[in-house]
């Protein structure tokens, strides 16, 4: 499709600015092919900045992404994440005296993020600049005068560039492998990932380290001091006293034993799982696990709450609840919690490819804000903000207070409380 014009941009600029408008920036996704930006304002907006050579694109929707995240992230989407998420768009403006190129302004009270989108062909570009560093998409070049256009083509509305933008997304293919090829590949990769760990697993049981320590032990027990042969000084530390050598050496030793009985289980389980899976053929109706009750499984206490789409989000009542549903989520489950503050915890167990709704998340927010804030304190229109984040980023802190984890990659949702 043919690339927005200057007068195409105008429209598209005069009509956006003022609805992003104080929108929050919460999500920076990357591609080969550009950027999405995800805005939280009066409802979800997503900036998408399709950055080919010559025909690069600026287009908006609502709630949902048609933009499809890379695997990996572009040095520009990680630093606009790392400088750029949770600001507020402040001005959205067209460099007139460059021509295609438009301006970005996003701040709170502590900090502000520029970027300025280039949308001319074949010179297209996103340049990101806050804290006096500046990173790029492509190589940065000087711009010159925007040239003057006798006799411009007729512009296009809105609504026909995003379905001339949409049709064309459309049109291209995800990928040259065929549905057969896929599985095989994807199950080369399962099998390679499984019998790695066998591997591992197999060494585990072999190690002799149990027997090093048992050895350890049994020799200061039998000549009652600390002159042990070269290849069990490991075991000894010289500055405690004999007794506590020898306790220490046999609890080492009954320690790896126990772990060799659970490695030797581990590895009957992925054997098993290993020859199952060299058996199995493509079927055009692979059907999913079914997702198991997370609260019995944990065999934890709390509430649920079902959602539209039938997937069920889970709240521990204590901590310790909160703590053993958080081991038995998988990876890929969302994990919730009010932003600095302290209470209840909550858990949406999915399928690993399963989308959620805008709406389904939000209601799972409102419910940990009601599961957390004392029941005096609610009030109608009230404003929270709650963390999402996959299970995979967080983690208990060992030693602390019972149900205080860390996390990382973390998304902000706020809302107003119904």
């Amino acid at each position: 499709m043919k690339a927005l014009t200057q007068q195409e941009l105008q429209h598209f600029v005069a009509y956006f600015a003022p609805i992003l408008d104080g929108a929050q920036l919460q999500e920076v996704l990357a591609s080969d092919r550009g950027l999405a930006l995800g805005f939280q304002g009066d409802r979800r907006y997503w900036l998408i900045l399709d950055l080919l050579p010559n025909a690069p694109m600026m287009l908006v929707f609502e709630e949902q992404c048609p933009f499809k995240k890379g695997p990996k992230g572009k040095p520009v989407s990680l630093f606009l994440s790392s400088h750029g998420k949770n600001l507020y768009l402040t001005e959205m403006r067209v460099q007139e005296q460059f021509g295609r190129v438009v301006q970005l302004s996003l701040k709170n009270s502590q900090s502000e993020c520029d970027l300025e989108i280039r949308l001319i062909p074949k010179q297209c570009n996103v340049i990101v600049r806050a804290q006096g560093k500046q990173i790029s998409w492509e190589k940065a070049l000087e711009l010159g005068p925007a040239p003057l256009v006798e006799t411009p083509p007729a512009p296009r509305t809105l609504e026909e560039i995003h379905e001339e933008w949409l049709n064309e997304q459309g049109s291209a293919k995800k990928s040259a492998l065929d549905p057969v090829a896929q599985w095989e590949k994807q199950k080369a990769k399962d099998l390679g990932k499984k019998r790695k760990a066998l591997e591992e697993i197999q060494k585990q049981i072999e190690s002799d380290k149990a027997d090093a320590w048992y050895e350890a032990g049994l020799f200061l027990k039998t000549h009652g001091h600390l002159q042990v042969p070269a290849h069990l000084a490991s075991c000894i530390q010289v500055k405690e006293s004999l007794s506590w050598n020898i306790e220490n050496c046999f609890t080492k030793g009954k320690q790896l034993e126990g772990k060799k009985v659970g490695a030797r289980q581990r590895f009957v389980e992925l054997a098993a799982d290993v020859a199952q899976l060299e058996k199995a053929r493509y079927s055009e109706k692979q059907k999913k696990p079914q997702l198991v009750d997370l609260m019995s499984k944990a065999e934890a206490r709390g509430r649920k709450l079902t959602l539209p789409s039938g997937t069920l989000a889970y709240c521990g009542r204590s901590a310790a609840d909160n703590l053993a549903l958080l081991r038995q989520a998988k990876a890929w489950d969302y994990w919730l919690h009010l932003r600095d503050y302290p209470g209840a915890h909550a858990i949406i167990h999915r399928q690993r490819d399963q989308e959620l709704s805008v709406e389904e998340i939000q209601d799972v927010a409102a419910w940990v804000a009601r599961e957390s804030l004392p029941a005096k304190s609610l009030m109608l229109g009230q404003k929270v903000a709650v963390v999402i984040v996959e299970c995979r980023f967080v983690r208990p802190i060992k030693g602390d207070k019972l149900g205080r984890v860390t996390y990382h990659s973390e998304k902000s949702l706020n809302l107003t409380l119904k």
